[in-house]
């Protein structure tokens, strides 16, 4: 009897600790859907999409008002030294006084860096360096 006890307290316990453990989650592994911007190339139309969505694109930090607090944008910056290489820049403004973080990516690709702005402030960070390449597209993710 003691045994069978002993048993139904293990199940219980390890049910438990493996609920817990499905409830801990990473910072990216629900982010927000992704925004897209870009410089000089039309931002590719996203179809309406119908159907259950899991609520991520209305994963935006938001303000009183409900706009979004961040805003992000994009431009290539020529070196000096070589006018023929340029920076791709990501600028984003925070217009919400709680600290955000994201992640920002070249359009559909793995090549990303982080981005934490503080409240009311302004970032910018370089995605990366190319020759002969002005125009580029980027995605953004919000961290929750």
């Amino acid at each position: 009897m003691i045994r069978v006890v002993l048993a139904f307290i293990g199940l219980v316990v390890g049910i438990a600790c493996a609920a817990n453990a499905q409830s801990t989650a990473t910072p990216f592994e629900t982010p927000s859907r992704p925004t897209v911007g870009g410089t000089g190339i039309q931002a590719p139309s996203q179809p309406p999409v119908f159907g259950a969505s899991r609520g991520t694109e209305i994963l935006r930090h938001r303000g009183p008002t409900g706009k979004p607090c961040l805003s992000v944008v994009g431009f290539a910056r020529p070196h000096i030294v070589n006018p023929n290489l340029y920076d791709h820049v990501i600028t984003a403004t925070n217009n919400c006084a709680q600290r955000i973080t994201m992640r920002v990516c070249y359009y559909e690709s793995q090549e990303c860096i982080p981005m934490e702005i503080p409240g009311g402030e302004r970032k910018e960070a370089i995605l990366g360096t190319l020759p002969s390449t002005k125009d580029f597209r980027f995605e953004f993710r919000e961290k929750f």
